[in-house]
């Protein structure tokens, strides 16, 4: 009788700790509230056309306006800076530009996606540099998607038709690459979004794994998380990923079309879409936050940026 009573003590005492853990959790969950849009279709100034990368730094909000060939710069609340680029494959000019990142100094990386190239410019649009090429060797591409600037001002690319993530100097130098072709942990299929956290470690958009992978700065395998479907914590079709200063993962669920958040272990923390955004045809694709943790989407369907704010 007593051992019974103890076994039901301690499962009591378990359940009571699920639960609190539970509510602890549920009680610390963001929430995530629409605050402004900017943006319409068209080829003026201000207007978008299929916006895929978005970049904050600073008080600037970069665009990767990807049908427009072109990178658009823009205050916090819309208002237009500039813009440089136009399409082609000269310095300065884009093919589908889909990825979009701002390094500690201001400058801006581009992957030039139908180019298989890297460009580089300073913050007001001026060409630095650029690398890459087509094809599947070192320090080349094939459908970059993603770009993220880490530690040292290590430069790291998501390669998608090649299935893997390449890393090269803050000069474009390569240095190594980790991923091929699979859905083992470490493998990828067309990965995309790619961004850095504080401490160095990378993650990784696999979009066609419907999964998230997290790696050290030199590109060993951590973890992972996410499948296919539309449960919390599940994805179809995922694009873009950002972390912000509280080290919240944020992640475009494009497919389900919503935006996911999670702890940075992948811990679902909550979600938003277009019913609790208000928003119509809501088809979030790259995703950036600020210092104020705001959340900025490119919102492809509807050719604008949102933005979000949060309560925590």
């Amino acid at each position: 009788m007593q051992g019974g009573m103890t076994r039901r003590a301690l499962l009591g005492a378990a359940a009571l700790a699920v639960a609190r853990d539970v509510g602890e959790a549920l009680a610390a969950a963001p929430r995530y509230l629409f605050s402004r849009s900017w943006g319409s279709t068209g080829t003026a100034g201000g207007r978008l056309d299929g916006p895929r990368g978005v970049a904050v730094f600073s008080d600037r909000v970069y665009v990767a306006d990807s049908y427009n060939n072109r990178i658009q710069q823009f205050t916090p609340t819309g208002g237009f800076v500039r813009q440089w680029g136009k399409y082609g494959s000269g310095n300065g000019q884009f093919s589908r530009p889909r990825g979009v990142a701002v390094d500690a100094k201001g400058q801006v990386y581009v992957a030039d996606t139908l180019n298989h190239r890297i460009q580089i410019f300073s913050a007001t649009g001026g060409f630095i540099r650029r690398f890459g090429g087509h094809g599947t060797g070192r320090g080349r591409f094939a459908d970059p998607w993603g770009v993220a600037v880490g530690r040292r001002g290590r430069i790291y690319v998501a390669d998608s038709s090649n299935n893997r993530v390449q890393i090269f100097s803050a000069r474009g130098k390569f240095l190594r690459a980790f991923g091929g072709r699979g859905s083992v942990p470490g493998k990828f299929s067309y990965p995309r979004g790619i961004a850095t956290d504080r401490r160095g470690r990378v993650y990784v958009v696999d979009g066609s794994n419907s999964r998230i992978q997290v790696f050290s700065a030199k590109g060993k395998f951590l973890r992972k998380w996410g499948r296919e479907g539309s449960a919390n914590g599940s994805f179809r079709d995922p694009r873009d990923i950002a972390i912000d200063s509280r080290g919240r993962v944020i992640v475009t669920d494009t497919g389900n079309r919503r935006v996911q958040v999670f702890s940075p272990k992948g811990t679902f923390r909550t979600k938003w879409g277009a019913s609790t955004a208000g928003l119509a045809g809501f088809n979030p694709m790259g995703v950036a936050t600020d210092r104020a943790n705001r959340v900025y989407i490119a919102d492809a369907d509807n050719d604008r940026i949102e933005v979000f704010t949060t309560t925590r």
